[in-house]
């Protein structure tokens, strides 16, 4: 919106896709942008440049994964060895429901927790995000995992809603040691331990008009609208403070 208000002959028609069809979006020219939770990878790469493609990838924001439970639920904080035989189905106490079963999500989980191995039959997939948030809402001993971006901005009338439903663990590196819930501190520290980069990118050094956009984002504007939204801007504007101690009336 403030893109377009910005440059008003401008219009930007945005699709909301699983992390898989975002990037055949990007390979088959459907889409100049797409944003990633993560880089392309090898193969990825391979193929774009196959087909004489060389995407460009800017970092533009970190973010992180969120754990949410019902409100009722009595679960505060788990250890990451605790998420890991829970995901693994070694603990089928819990169940866990992730977004969409090809979302960064759930991708995420599986290479950097799970290093590939399958997920316990005690985990299973929503359609999407907010279904995820309902599901989890209404039952007790299961645990969602959605992207923090969906909690972050306290102000967002989506996330006022779902705060009603749902709270979020915080997650502990090992037993004994302190949990961090996600927030926007804690993923600029990597205190909580389940960060992750947020990749835009487009198809050609090119300027189009998606190329005009991923530099609006990556740019003062758009990283200070990050920043308000409760995410940590990958690039930072410098700061000069000036310190007067001088004692107030003095000559």
């Amino acid at each position: 919106y403030t893109f377009t208000e910005i440059y008003k002959n401008s219009q930007v028609e945005i699709s909301y896709v699983n992390e898989l069809d975002a990037i055949q979006g990007l390979y088959t020219d459907c889409c100049k942008v797409i944003l990633l939770s993560r880089q392309l990878s090898a193969g990825e790469l391979k193929r774009f440049e196959a087909a004489n493609l060389f995407p460009r990838q800017t970092c533009v924001a970190k973010s992180a994964l969120a754990f949410i439970v019902p409100l009722a639920s009595a679960d505060t904080s788990f250890t990451i060895q605790k998420m890991k035989d829970i995901l693994e189905g070694r603990d089928t106490t819990y169940a866990i429901a992730f977004d969409n079963q090809n979302s960064g999500v759930t991708r995420f989980i599986k290479d950097s927790l799970l290093q590939g191995k399958p997920f316990g039959k005690n985990c299973y997939a929503a359609k999407n995000s907010l279904e995820l948030i309902d599901q989890v809402a209404a039952k007790q001993r299961t645990i969602g995992v959605i992207d923090y971006a969906w909690l972050s901005d306290k102000d967002e009338t989506i996330t006022k809603e779902i705060i009603t439903k749902v709270r979020t663990l915080a997650i502990a590196k090992e037993q004994g040691k302190t949990a961090y819930y996600p927030d926007q501190s804690n993923i600029e520290t990597r205190d909580y331990p389940f960060c992750r980069y947020m990749y835009m990118m487009r198809r050609s050094d090119d300027f189009t008009l998606g190329t005009g956009f991923l530099s609006f984002v990556a740019g003062q504007k758009g990283q200070l609208m990050l920043l308000k939204t409760g995410l940590v801007p990958a690039f930072r504007q410098e700061r000069v403070i000036e310190v007067n101690i001088a004692p107030l009336g003095g000559e």
